[in-house]
């Protein structure tokens, strides 16, 4: 026993591999088959491609069922025809979606394990799965074959193998189909950036549906201001009501309601949310009756809504009653779940849970390679800005960080030491601030809070102004505020921290990705003392060539981005203003170290946004330390390619900070390479997994 105790502290202390925390995890994508009687999940192959692998429920016989050679698969999709799923890929992040199908029974599989269907890899054509009930031979595939800005809906028979135009649209960016497959709503974004729903005209051909506007009528107008909180969820097991989310005038979290599809005022209320908006609703899988919903404020809260499922759900809790449950996937008859339990120091835990029986079983840990080491607390809270708003966020401190206790502390900070986020000596402190910015940062295991805490950094995440999930006020106050609101979001943040002795004010970094980059080099240049340095991964550095650029199919929401950047390119003063708050214009204040990380494939933040900025560095002879992958788009997926990035990152901040650092060699993950990109006339030459200064 004294041996143990003697071994807890040294490998709390310990630097876990980053092989450990960055590369595949054994289990990903976990999900049960309709019958219950597989689970699938995605795993590096012995080639280290993400494959598809089926696991039997009773039997515990493990198959591999997709046979990649190089692509990864992205995500999978369990179908109603026995032995058959759907998965996805893309061209290294283009984001253009391949869709296949695949058979995968064991005579199949060993007659000809390589052997796909294709429905759709068309170069340049985003396929999307638009409807897939779990009880038909048919889905709906949604394909931007004629116009890139909107999909084309196809029936596909899985059987057959054949597929029919359903709809040719021109016009709409999102479609409701009911539980028969059958498109019941289109939504189309009008001029001042309210959404409306229509539903098809008694005049439409339902053999020969068009976007046209003699096949829709009007059916429900949500203005802007009520978007974040309003939308379609389901319909019931008859196809005649409907679920919704719903705000309006004087509602802020919104409430969960039903309606008969043609009476929207015979509203009835199934649950109001009290502290944050509603997040997950868990329907009957057939007979589509509510069963739970939860609400996510620093943790998820389980609401039961149906006495049936009160039992099993109670036995979950009690399960692991310091995690938060979350239910993964149920069979159609609702005898087996798989479920897990969200908790920041440990890994995901997945159980297979029989109902009939009221028993779970452990069947894995998703990374249990990290289950020696000591991991971070993460500690929801509350604080005010310059504004008197509240906003939440989350602190991870190191480990073995001593903490004050509420009689060490002045009775104003007594209730942040008993939430334990109160440390004896201050910390180095990494910001890291999400994308989105229509995103939220989660409670729950995170590998880079695993990482930088191990490394000894403390981890402030804030969901500031125009983050979701805690109300429609909070989102829509981000609006037109990139650069201004939001960004002084952070700075009051970081305030609090210093204030409330986590840190002091000079060492502290700033990293994130896409809008989270946006912020670290607004931050750095806006603001540039700011900061000790920052970590911009795929952020745009001109809000104008980010409108201009944008993926074709999202030109169907491209008054919402006018409205969440506050200001358009039609108008000499929207240009001045988006002009005034693109961090391009400004890199000649940039004082801090930064380094730049991008996808050359990103189709969201083009190439470009980083290329530029890094040229404006150059004019100033500013340097700037710049890594692009060419095999990566918005963000980095592949391990290799994620192992050399957080091997960048780790030295980076090293250097800036002085935290931890595991070595890390030039080429030693086998990253992606480039070969001579010019930007203006220096030319910059970047080698595998290797980072350049430039100066």
């Amino acid at each position: 026993m004294l041996l143990l105790c003697a071994l807890v502290p040294l490998l709390s202390a310990t630097l876990i591999p980053r092989e450990l925390l960055f590369s595949d995890p054994k289990f990903s994508a976990v999900s049960l088959s309709p019958n219950g009687r597989f689970y699938a999940y995605i795993a590096p192959d012995e080639n280290k491609v993400r494959n598809v692998f089926v696991r039997c429920t009773n039997c515990k016989h493990t198959r591999q069922v997709t046979f990649e050679k190089s692509i990864d698969v992205l995500s999978y999709s369990w179908t109603a025809v026995p032995d058959v799923i759907l998965y996805v890929q893309d061209n290294n992040g283009d984001e253009n979606t391949m869709l296949f199908k695949k058979n995968i029974s064991d005579a199949e599989i060993s007659a000809n394990p390589e052997k796909r269907t294709v429905i759709s890899d068309r170069p340049g054509v985003k396929a999307l799965i638009m409807g897939n009930n779990l009880r038909s031979s048919q889905i709906l595939v949604g394909l931007n074959d004629e116009n890139p800005a909107y999909h084309n809906v196809y029936v596909y028979d899985l059987m057959t193998d054949s597929m029919k135009l359903l709809l040719k649209n021109n016009r709409f960016p999102m479609f409701v189909a009911d539980n028969d497959l059958n498109i019941r709503l289109a939504s189309e974004q009008q001029p001042d950036g309210s959404l409306m729903y229509y539903r098809l005209s008694p005049n439409a051909n339902p053999l020969e549906l068009t976007s046209d506007p003699s096949d829709w009528e009007e059916y429900l107008l949500v203005q802007h201001d009520d978007m974040a909180i309003t939308s379609p969820i389901a319909f019931d097991k008859t196809n005649e009501n409907m679920y919704w989310l719903w705000g309006g005038e004087d509602n802020d979290l919104g409430t969960l309601v039903m309606f008969p599809f043609d009476a929207i005022n015979e509203k009835e209320v199934l649950y109001t949310a009290t502290r944050a908006q509603i997040g997950n609703i868990l329907l009957h899988p057939t007979d589509k009756t509510l069963l739970a919903v939860t609400e996510v404020y620093h943790k998820p809260e389980l609401f039961v809504a149906n006495e049936t499922v009160i039992d099993d759900l109670q036995y979950l809790v009690n399960l692991r009653p310091h995690g938060s449950l979350q239910i993964i996937s149920m069979s159609l008859d609702m005898t087996t779940w798989l479920v897990t339990f969200l908790s920041s120091d440990h890994p995901y835990e997945v159980f297979l849970y029989r109902s009939w029986v009221k028993s779970a079983e452990f069947l894995f840990n998703t990374q249990p390679e990290l289950e020696p080491f000591k991991l971070n607390q993460q500690i929801g809270f509350d604080f005010k800005t310059r504004d008197d708003m509240v906003l939440q966020a989350y602190l991870s401190l190191p480990p073995n960080a001593a903490l004050r206790t509420a009689h060490d502390v002045p009775s104003a900070d007594r209730g942040y030491a008993e939430l334990g986020m109160l440390p004896v000596e201050p910390q180095k402190l990494v910001v890291v601030v999400h994308g989105g910015p229509k995103a939220r940062d989660h409670y729950g295991y995170s590998a880079t809070n695993a990482w930088l805490t191990n490394r000894g950094y403390a981890v402030l995440q804030v969901n500031f102004r125009g983050s979701v999930g805690f109300g429609k006020r909070l989102t829509n106050a981000g609006d037109g505020e990139w650069g201004r609101k939001m960004h002084y979001d952070i700075l009051d943040s970081v305030e609090f921290a210093v204030a409330k002795g986590i840190t002091t004010k000079y060492q502290v970094a700033i990293m994130g990705g896409s809008y989270g980059g946006y912020e670290t080099l607004a931050a750095l240049t806006f603001t540039p003392d700011e900061f000790a340095c920052g970590v911009d991964i795929v952020g745009p550095s001109n809000l104008i060539t980010l409108m201009q650029t944008v993926p074709p199919y999202w030109r169907g929401f491209y008054r919402d981005l006018v409205r969440m950047l506050g200001d358009d390119l039609e108008t000499e003063s929207g240009r001045q203003s988006l002009t005034a708050r693109s961090p391009l214009f400004f890199a000649n204040r940039v004082k801090k170290p930064l380094l730049i990380i991008q996808g050359a494939n990103d189709p969201r933040v083009k190439q470009q946004e980083s290329d530029q900025f890094v040229a404006a560095l150059q004019k100033n002879h500013i340097p700037v330390s710049y890594v692009l992958y060419p095999d990566e788009g918005h963000g980095c997926r592949k391990a290799k390619n994620q192992l050399a990035q957080h091997g960048f990152i780790e030295k980076f901040l090293h250097s800036c900070l002085g935290g931890q650092y595991e070595n890390y060699q030039q080429g030693q993950y086998n990253s992606s390479a480039i070969g001579p990109l010019f930007l203006s006339t220096v030319a910059i030459y970047l080698y595998p997994g290797r980072l350049l200064m430039l100066r």
